[in-house]
């Protein structure tokens, strides 16, 4: 009898993404079933690439975030505010690496809310995660925005005692000419691997 072959966790995550997985709104978090009806809040608009080590573009690699909507709440029944949420909010987005290793998203700034298991203040933020060919598993982390006051006494940032790496997961305001008229611009590279690598979560 031939030996059974089971798949292990050593398996990589992909091995491709086809364009057909993405539609044209998918990267748009400020609308939801009617493109009409816009979400509350300033908007903004978030851009950068992901690069392996020695800064060499990840393309076809999925990004997928979600956010609390401008006035912190999530329109999930864990929240326990989530009736006052906005329902014109997608609340999380997935966009592909073009060629480049580029990325974009249209979104709002995130509200503040108590977190649930500190008590403390969450910062605006928001959480990535990253898929693509050749790793092992999805990386998780969390984005915040240069020069927030809250950025110091976060729960999530704080853990990171080193200024110079949580530098690396901080969006800061950028001139953008692709950004919408009416949106406030951030960039951030992701690095995946090497020098600047950007910090992800431990599983």
């Amino acid at each position: 009898m031939s030996e059974k072959l089971f798949p292990v966790a050593s398996a990589t995550v992909g091995p491709f993404f086809p364009t057909h997985f993405f539609g044209p709104g998918d990267h748009d978090l400020t609308f939801s079933a009617d493109p009409a009806k816009r979400a509350r809040g300033q908007k903004i608009y978030l851009c950068g690439k992901v690069y392996e080590a020695k800064r060499v573009p990840r393309w076809n690699t999925i990004l997928e975030i979600w956010q609390a909507d401008a006035g912190g709440h999530f329109a999930h029944p864990n929240d326990p505010e989530f009736e006052l949420a906005d329902r014109n909010f997608m609340g999380w987005g997935r966009r592909a690496t073009d060629s480049e290793g580029g990325y974009e998203f249209v979104s709002v700034m995130p509200g503040t809310y108590l977190d649930p298991l500190t008590g403390k203040t969450r910062a605006p933020h928001i959480d990535l995660t990253v898929l693509g060919s050749g790793l092992m598993r999805r990386l998780t982390t969390t984005l915040f925005f240069a020069g927030q006051p809250g950025n110091d006494a976060d729960p999530v940032l704080s853990v990171i005692p080193d200024p110079r790496i949580r530098e690396r997961l901080l969006l800061k305001p950028a001139q953008i000419e692709r950004a919408p008229a009416d949106a406030l611009a951030y960039r951030l590279d992701i690095v995946l691997q090497g020098e600047d690598e950007t910090p992800f979560f431990a599983d």
